[in-house]
């Protein structure tokens, strides 16, 4: 059988989705680079002529979820509307809940942690310049009233992605309900009475 060619971005995407299909099932130590070859059907040094290691595809898919996550922020600080909308919006999108299956997968497993942890420090590390975008906004807008700019923009990111994760806390419905009413009222305190309540999904 003649073997298969395929452009370098593609057959990378390919290794990247069968690493990640098996870090979802067996974690990411369990999982050898023969296990990801032998899922695709190829050569080791298919695997080798695109990562050097395995904890290069871990680079890749970390990179691939802070980004997505930042840019979505970065997107929203700088568009149109009111600091109160852009925030209101900030919070009902923001966190790991509405990501694909085989990606929830393999950030809650629990051989994963210390990745899945490293994408939530990196995500509220990098977002914090445009969260406090929509906070200086606000600031200007007569809406929020800040003492600590930077202080209030990592405790939000660090709520949403921390408090908020179910790979990291598992509440239960009733409980997850009265923590985000909690959660938004502790807000509204730290932005000043102007800021009114906005339900937080």
């Amino acid at each position: 059988m003649a073997r298969v060619s395929k452009k370098p971005e593609v057959r990378r995407k390919e290794i990247i989705d069968a690493a990640l299909s098996l870090f979802s099932e067996k974690g990411y130590e369990q999982t050898a680079v023969s296990d990801i070859v032998k899922k695709l059907g190829v050569a080791q040094g298919t695997f080798y002529y695109h990562f050097k290691t395995k904890g290069e595809i871990i680079a890749a898919i970390v990179d691939s979820l802070v980004i997505e996550k930042v840019d979505k922020a970065r997107e929203l600080a700088n568009g149109g509307g009111t600091a109160k909308e852009k925030l209101a919006i900030f919070l009902r999108g923001s966190g790991t809940r509405e990501a694909e299956p085989m990606m929830l997968g393999f950030l809650h497993h629990a051989n994963n942690a210390f990745i899945h942890q490293k994408v939530l420090v990196q995500v509220v590390q990098q977002s914090v310049p445009y969260v406090m975008k929509i906070l200086e906004q606000g600031a200007e807008e007569g809406t929020f009233t800040i003492r600590h700019l930077q202080e209030t923009a990592e405790y939000i990111l660090t709520g949403i992605h921390f408090m908020f994760d179910p790979g990291i806390f598992e509440w239960p419905e009733d409980a997850l309900t009265h923590k985000r009413s909690a959660f938004m009222q502790i807000i509204e305190r730290m932005l000043g009475d102007s800021f009114a309540f906005v339900p937080f999904v």
